[in-house]
């Protein structure tokens, strides 16, 4: 496939902090992306905030004002909802392995970290916009199989 990497596809740094409640949460979750990560007090990424987790919030009878960013995030591993260590990557790492760890997770959003702090953020939605950019792929790829 393509030789791209993380940060030649991420979208700038946005994110929620930790303490941010549901109404400003919301607010900025109304944003073209289907999620955003949820820093600390140093920039550095401690969980994520689906949609989902909106849903999920509203499912267990929440309201807007019951809920801030850490109260409902999730860390992206499939087997478990926060940890210590929420799935990020680096500015290197390659889309191909940026696709499979999103299919492996079933996640919407990868937070992109470098020295520990958030640098950006990378959707499926950046992936297959990459894709469809001229030079993705290499020509070898098109020639017919036979």
């Amino acid at each position: 496939m393509s030789c791209r990497v993380a940060k030649d596809i991420m979208y700038p740094r946005v994110s929620l902090y930790a303490k941010e409640k549901g109404e400003e949460l919301i607010k900025k979750l109304m944003s073209p992306y289907p999620g955003l990560p949820v820093v600390n007090e140093n920039d550095e990424v401690i969980g994520i905030v689906s949609e989902y987790d909106i849903l999920n919030a509203l499912k267990e009878g929440r309201t807007i004002h019951e809920f801030s960013a850490e109260s409902i995030m999730s860390c992206g591993h499939a087997e478990h909802g926060v940890c210590s260590t929420p799935v990020t990557v680096a500015p290197n790492t390659a889309i191909e392995d940026i696709a499979d760890l999103m299919y492996a997770s079933n996640v919407t959003l990868l937070p992109v970290i470098e020295n520990k702090k958030l640098v950006g953020i990378i959707t499926r939605k950046s992936i297959i916009n990459a894709m469809a950019e001229r030079g993705f792929w290499p020509e070898h790829e098109f020639q017919k199989r036979v």
